[in-house]
């Protein structure tokens, strides 16, 4: 079952970078076939194996040699050691997660992401919540969205709000302490250059992917 799991995780991990890749570029998620990112050229099925076929031509473009992102292959495995730890329980959680491992591949390139994503992560996120719950979150989440875009200069984005709220109603306060101090001090250590705009969604994202897999 692990293994099955594990394969599954791959294959997630995949499908999520090559449409956050696709969102980028403005392709449709359905055309063109995959291909290279540099030489356009189709790749075949054993190109397109998670983990392994990046193993197999050894992280370069089977046709003009250009480098495939160690990104890639580090996505692959941490979702599929990720979809290891999954139970019926934590299906709603991971799902959940999966959508902003989304939003952080794209948040990363252009920081945008589909707008759509943030309400399907709060739909998610209060799922089987009390009332009470639902009725705050919701509350909380209709200012942020109508807050931010009259705000000239905000200092956060209104993407990271969101997942710090959904992330307070599946895990709880305690928990997100946790969290955010492990997303600020990662943002502090492996930020090297000085810029004016951060791209924070793939600080949270990792960090929340830590305290899943080291809780």
């Amino acid at each position: 079952m692990t293994l099955i799991l594990f394969i599954y995780g791959a294959c997630l991990g995949s499908f999520l970078e090559a449409m956050a890749d696709r969102y980028v570029t403005g392709e449709s998620p359905l055309f063109p076939p995959s291909h290279c990112a540099t030489c356009s050229t189709r790749l075949v099925p054993w190109q397109m194996v998670p983990i392994l076929s990046y193993l197999l031509l050894r992280g370069r473009c089977g046709y003009c040699r250009a480098t495939i992102s160690p990104t890639t292959l580090l996505i692959e495995g941490t979702a599929a050691i990720s979809l290891t730890t999954w139970t019926p329980t934590l299906t709603l959680p991971l799902l959940w997660l999966s959508l902003w491992a989304f939003a952080a591949l794209c948040d990363a390139q252009t920081q945008t992401f589909p707008g759509w994503l943030s309400w399907a992560a709060l739909g998610i996120s209060l799922i089987s919540q009390p009332w009470s719950i639902i009725l705050f979150a919701t509350s909380l989440f209709g200012l942020i969205r109508w807050f931010w875009p009259h705000w000239s200069h905000p200092w956060i984005g209104d993407g990271d709000l969101e997942m710090m709220l959904g992330y307070w109603v599946i895990f709880g306060s305690l928990s997100m302490a946790h969290w955010l101090l492990l997303a600020c001090c990662s943002a502090l250590l492996l930020v090297r250059t000085h810029t004016t705009r951060l791209a924070f969604l793939p600080y949270l994202t990792m960090s929340a992917l830590a305290c899943w897999l080291w809780p």
